[in-house]
């Protein structure tokens, strides 16, 4: 029986780590979903040996067998963003003015462009992203624009008002926008309100959105939406995703690349 691959069980496991005990309702308020979903969530590691459920949550084994599926699930996890971020940089051409989102998908985009484009591709990236601008601003073919804000040092972004007016008046090619859960009834959420509301402009600024996300994401709600599905006009995921998921986003008109 193969391991649980949602974002939520990792963060389960995570949290479960440094604790050894975790409770219903706490996960619930940090993940961003019922209560339902998390007993559901503690029922499969629980079959799969991750975990022991307790009363009103859950306990850490003895052994270290959880902690080694964690950390390969973690691998796979690494891979598949990897191929997503190959797929998605060879959308990129010189000359493109693009932003970046958050998250280790899209700086996973900006690690795989190709070193022609880094050297003279005259591109324009525009990102809030404090890893992707240590990513890229070394680069003599990039003009990085950072925007500022609000420093948000658990996410490693800048968000608020001055973010999103500074977004008001540019305009570019490309989005890579992340996203940390997917549904046709909820569109492309995020667990954070105010990287939403900055997720939010970028997307008005952008003359196409690709969506950069690993398929754990899919069935995943976070607590504030970005937009809706169709609203995008690309998805880049792997080849785990739903086939009726994807299915319904082409008959969206979205182009679904499965890597």
């Amino acid at each position: 029986m193969a391991a649980p691959t949602s974002k939520r069980s990792s963060a389960i496991l995570e949290e479960l780590k440094r604790n050894h005990s975790i409770r219903v309702a706490d996960l619930s308020l940090q993940l961003g979903v019922s209560e339902v979903s998390i007993r559901r969530d503690l029922q499969t590691l629980e079959e799969h040996g991750l975990l022991k459920r307790v009363h009103g949550g859950a306990v850490a084994l003895k052994s270290s067998y959880a902690e080694t599926l964690q950390a390969a699930h973690q691998d796979l996890q690494r891979e598949k963003k990897e191929r997503i971020g190959r797929a998605a940089a060879q959308m990129i051409h010189r000359g493109d003015r693009l932003i970046f989102d958050s998250g280790s998908t899209s700086l996973q985009v900006a690690r795989s462009l190709d070193s022609e484009l880094l050297q003279a591709g005259n591109l324009t990236v525009i990102s809030a992203y404090l890893p992707l601008v240590r990513e890229l601003g070394h680069w003599p073919g990039v003009h990085l624009i950072v925007l500022g804000g609000l420093y948000l040092p658990n996410y490693n972004i800048l968000v608020g008002p001055q973010t999103i007016e500074q977004l008001h008046s540019l305009h570019v090619d490309k989005m890579f926008l992340g996203t940390d859960g997917m549904t046709l009834s909820q569109g492309f959420t995020t667990a954070n309100v105010l990287e939403a509301e900055v997720d939010r402009a970028m997307v008005q600024a952008a003359n196409e959105v690709i969506v950069v996300s690993d398929s754990s994401k899919i069935g995943g709600i976070g607590l504030a939406t970005i937009m809706p599905v169709s609203g995008i006009h690309k998805l880049i995921t792997d080849t785990d995703a739903p086939p009726d998921f994807v299915a319904a986003l082409r008959d969206l008109g979205i182009e679904v690349f499965l890597v």
